[in-house]
């Protein structure tokens, strides 16, 4: 098939869902949905036929693209785990659309930059599905925040037969985005590491102030009370001696708290005075890494 520079997209004159056998139905929005279960549906192959990307409306959100889509091969047909068979896509003169429902291949302009991938995603009406997925992939490795940034932004808008696609390709950009890139970059990340550290056990310590040296100092403070009112109604000496030990004993115990209390805001502090000095070292000429 001769396949010139001066491509132009091609409409069929009928619905490319409408043949050979395909079970469609009409919803009650006047989508057509197909079941997968004969699946030679051409012109076009459905992932990156325009035809077949349905628009999202506040009442209609379309259906989950089934997966032998989202499977390009070399063509002819593939037995799925139902035992159905269907047509995977692929993009070749084997194709009935090739040339006319989608660019050819080897003509398409693919986005390469994460500008490309956000006018793809985000500014532009008219992208095919291709085109989607493939600004997709390259946020998902790009390794930067600006890349998460346009995946997050994407995700609300995501049509549904993409949600999944476009959810793996935020997980894995998130992930890569979390990867220095050079000496500098590690260096940098791992001072943040050590940062992190130093306030996870200041954390820790006021924690242990809060949940546990605090309630059991007002705890020890009330049964410390308590033995004194008894101390001052003993009616004799043995009695006065046996009360007397123990407000001794929680006095005791009191001040030996308090004294954990004390070390525990030693602890803080030390922390506190750490982790001002690597934020300060962090903020004294070097840029830190992406951060998700």
């Amino acid at each position: 098939m001769d396949i010139s520079t001066t491509w132009t997209p091609w409409t069929p004159p009928y619905d490319p869902r409408r043949v050979d056998g395909a079970d469609v139905t009409e919803d009650e929005h006047g989508r057509l949905i197909e079941t997968a279960n004969c699946s030679l549906r051409c012109p076009g192959c459905g992932l990156c036929c325009a035809g077949y990307r349905d628009k999202v409306t506040a009442d209609y959100v379309g259906v989950e693209e089934f997966e032998g889509n989202l499977k390009p091969g070399r063509g002819g047909l593939v037995r799925l785990e139902s035992d159905l068979w269907y047509r995977a896509s692929h993009c070749g003169e084997s194709c009935p659309g090739y040339g006319r429902c989608c660019p050819p291949f080897d003509l398409r302009q693919r986005p390469k930059t994460v500008a490309d991938a956000r006018r793809v995603l985000l500014e532009s009406e008219t992208t095919w599905r291709w085109e989607m997925q493939e600004a997709l992939l390259i946020l998902a490795h790009e390794g930067t925040a600006e890349a998460v940034e346009v995946l997050e932004a994407f995700m609300p808008r995501a049509h549904t037969r993409l949600e999944g696609f476009a959810e793996c390709a935020l997980d894995e950009g998130r992930y890569f985005a979390t990867i220095p890139s050079n000496e500098e970059e590690a260096r940098v990340m791992m001072k943040r590491e050590v940062r992190q550290a130093w306030e996870d056990r200041a954390i820790k310590a006021q924690s242990q102030i809060w949940e546990t040296l605090e309630p059991e100092l007002e705890r020890l403070r009330y049964e410390q009370e308590i033995a004194r009112r008894l101390l001052a109604k003993a009616p004799d000496e043995a009695a006065r001696q046996t009360w007397q030990t123990q407000v001794d004993v929680l006095e005791m115990m009191i001040g030996m708290t308090e004294g954990d209390i004390v070390e525990q805001q030693e602890e803080i502090a030390l922390c506190e005075a750490m982790i001002a000095e690597i934020e300060a070292d962090l903020e004294g000429g070097q840029s830190e890494p992406n951060e998700i």
